[in-house]
């Protein structure tokens, strides 16, 4: 079994401290291991350790927090019943950003709650988030290589790697971390930086490093490096220089579900010029791959007139798909009798 970093055991004494503090008439270790998802023989660890530091005491089955101790935690968060929400809505979008335990966030969560004042009535659902962040599968192997990539980025140390590419054997390498970026495609975390070899600017997957070393060698972001900007012309966090211009033609029935977002910065939409009731969507793309899945999560409500190439696949995928379920372009089976212009023109002449 791994060891626990000395870190992950400070954020968990964290999250008992608080924990302590919002039960003021005392806890017992069961229902604190239960709130905390925290394994009751290393719950009563920190427990002591806390008793040992003077932060906390029991009283026959239940524990509380020692009252000097949380007079010099006192802190408050001001905020704006507006800007409470919003950082309720960040917490939640956190949450399901992440489909493995990461203690760090979980910790911070419960400081942001603990921090809010005020009748704002977010704090306990902030908590919740917490919670329901702690009840995500947990991966040490991970939460290792979060913070170590973490603290590289934030103390501009070089990162050393081991890579596991998919389909390619792993390699090592060093990367220098200029900018962290989450993509809701796959719940993952990627970094951006010069990686050595190549000596080039690449992005990684998180989950894809197997081990991570914070190394000794300082290095500098380069000022001419744009920060977000790189991912301008992105669509989740493939970048480039080269852009691609897709061209699609939405039916009336999603037209306006269409609308009631912006998916890119550099999207156009009108109506098309020869059936009006249809949406036309273009934008300038730096990369397919992450653009491809969204396009197909419309089905037959999409169709792709630019470019070639994408048009050409998600055709070939549509003949596939009609042959699984048994299908012919001209056929149906339940649901419509008949199909209309944008299902046959998804399908090819």
């Amino acid at each position: 079994m791994p060891r626990i970093a000395e870190e992950t055991k400070l954020e968990r004494e964290d999250r008992v401290i608080s924990a302590l503090r919002r039960h003021p008439n005392g806890i017992s270790e069961d229902e604190l291991s239960d709130l905390l998802s925290i394994e009751r023989r290393t719950l009563n660890n920190y427990l002591r350790g806390l008793e040992r530091k003077g932060r906390a005491y029991k009283e026959d089955t239940l524990w509380f927090i020692e009252p000097e101790y949380e007079a010099s935690l006192i802190r408050h968060l001001e905020v704006s019943p507006e800007q409470a929400v919003t950082l309720y809505l960040a917490t939640r979008l956190l949450v399901k950003q992440n489909d493995k335990r990461n203690e760090a966030a979980e910790t911070a969560l419960y400081k942001l709650a603990d921090m809010l004042t005020g009748d704002l009535n977010v704090g306990e659902e902030i908590r919740q988030a917490a919670r329901e962040l702690a009840e995500r599968p947990g991966d040490q192997e991970y939460s290792n290589v979060f913070r170590t990539v973490v603290q590289g980025y934030l103390y501009r140390h070089a990162v050393r790697v081991t890579y596991a590419p998919r389909g390619i054997r792993p390699f090592q390498a060093t990367i220098y971390p200029y900018l962290l970026e989450p993509s809701p495609i796959g719940f993952t975390t990627y970094i951006i930086g010069l990686c050595n070899p190549p000596n080039a600017l690449r992005t990684y997957k998180l989950e894809r490093i197997i081990e991570a070393e914070l190394t000794d060698e300082p290095y500098d972001i380069p000022p001419d490096f744009p920060g977000l900007d790189t991912l301008r012309n992105a669509w989740s966090i493939i970048h480039g220089d080269e852009l691609v211009k897709v061209v699609l033609r939405f039916h009336p029935r999603v037209a306006d579900r269409v609308l009631e977002t912006r998916w890119h910065l550099s999207q156009q939409t009108y109506p098309d010029p020869d059936n009006p009731s249809f949406l036309m969507w273009s934008a300038e793309i730096a990369d397919l791959t992450d653009f491809i899945p969204w396009v197909r999560s419309w089905g037959a409500d999409v169709e792709a007139l630019a470019p070639q190439d994408l048009r050409d696949e998600l055709q070939g995928e549509a003949y596939r798909l009609a042959g699984i379920y048994g299908q012919t372009p001209s056929s149906s089976k339940g649901g419509e009798t008949q199909r209309d212009e944008a299902f046959e023109d998804f399908f090819g002449d």
